[in-house]
């Protein structure tokens, strides 16, 4: 199995936290961030990250031999959560400690539910909610719920800018 070299692209506004890596054929568009002690790792095949994506901490971003990771623009991928060789769509919740597997495609508008299981090659039609394990689709995202959505997003492109610009620092010692 052939190895994937560094071939992405990340956008110069991009923020990757102290601890995160980024690894192999990444592209990252515009205003995206990985936390700290996140990975994505596209080292298998391609992975490709929109605009105004937030993986966060200690989340899990994978490809598998058979299928890269695409991620649409304005996702939040929660604390804790897997994405593995699946297709995420547009304005996406990821909820925390979620996992996601190959070949499942989550279209746009949908909450996956902290803790849901999507498994290999589930389709999630656009504004599903998803939430169990194994996961199931119990409900339909409003519009009300799409700006939640869309809040969360918001909160992240700002504290990217706060921990870029160095106001958020470490405390010190003693």
């Amino acid at each position: 199995m052939p190895i994937e070299s560094g071939r992405g692209n990340i956008h110069e506004s991009v923020f990757i936290a102290n601890g995160a890596s980024v690894i192999g054929d990444v592209t990252m568009g515009r205003d995206s961030s990985v936390w700290f002690n996140a990975v994505v790792r596209g080292d298998m095949k391609p992975i490709v990250i929109g605009e105004e994506v937030n993986i966060q901490d200690c989340a899990v971003v994978h490809t598998d031999d058979r299928y890269g990771t695409n991620i649409g623009n304005g996702v939040t991928v929660g604390h804790g959560a897997i994405v593995h060789a699946a297709t995420i769509g547009n304005n996406v919740l990821v909820g925390m400690g979620s996992i996601i597997l190959s070949g499942a495609v989550v279209g746009d508008n949908c909450i996956i539910g902290a803790g849901a299981l999507v498994r290999q090659g589930m389709e999630v039609p656009p504004n599903s909610l998803v939430v169990g394990l194994p996961g199931k689709i119990i409900g339909e995202v409003n519009e009300e719920t799409r700006k939640t959505i869309r809040s969360f997003v918001d909160d992240y492109l700002r504290l990217a800018e706060l921990h870029k610009s160095g106001a958020v620092r470490k405390p010190q010692r003693g």
